[in-house]
């Protein structure tokens, strides 16, 4: 990288910047999720906006994941234990049960409609069944909801990303071809020891803090 370059994309990431500030205020004086500007923005700056290109995979999966901690850090931080301590228990079950029958049935749909192989399917499920987290949050603190309902809403939006994560992955590795050679049931055994064991560290975290 030559220093025009460098210079280039210090200009372009100040202006990025600048417009993610300006979302922002839009967004809390308009009520639009902020979330939605900034995929705007995103398209605006891609590939089919200004031309710039990236398509580093393994960066993109970082950076996912780093946001969805911070995302989820943030909701937790944020979050009144009173108003979603009565809704955990039904938040669990559509995070996880819900969250499988959604997989399920949107990966029947396409599999029929669209013509595809029952893999394919379902890793279409799993990408679109899961509540974005940022816009829940987002438009639960400025919507005039019940607290149950807000308090149930909020909960659920937070526990289904786990669940989400591990299908798409799973999936993803089976199309791959990496899944070496284990079934359906192995990957199911696997996803809920990981779900009980992160559950495991969050809890004792939160007690020793």
């Amino acid at each position: 990288m030559t220093v025009d370059d460098l210079n280039t994309a210090v200009l372009l990431g100040a202006l990025v910047l600048v417009a993610a500030v300006f979302a922002v205020r839009l967004s809390v004086g308009t009520g639009t999720p902020s979330l939605l500007l900034y995929l705007a923005l995103g398209v605006a700056i891609g590939e089919d906006g200004l031309g710039i290109r990236f398509d580093d995979y393994d960066l993109t999966q970082v950076l996912g994941y780093a946001a969805l901690v911070l995302i989820l850090a943030e909701g937790g931080l944020t979050t009144r234990w009173s108003s979603v301590r009565g809704a955990i228990a039904p938040a669990a079950l559509l995070a996880t049960l819900g969250t499988v029958i959604s997989i399920v049935v949107i990966g029947t749909v396409a599999h029929l409609l669209l013509d595809v192989g029952w893999a394919t399917g379902m890793l279409l499920g799993a990408v679109v069944s899961s509540t974005d987290a940022a816009a829940v949050f987002s438009v639960l603190r400025r919507a005039p909801l019940p607290s149950r309902l807000g308090g149930l809403l909020e909960a659920e939006s937070g526990f289904n990303d786990a669940p989400v994560v591990i299908a798409v992955v799973s999936l993803t590795t089976v199309l791959g071809g990496g899944g070496g050679g284990h079934s359906w049931w192995f990957l199911g055994i696997e996803a809920a020891g990981e779900l009980l064991g992160g559950a495991a560290i969050g809890l004792a975290l939160g007690v020793s803090a």
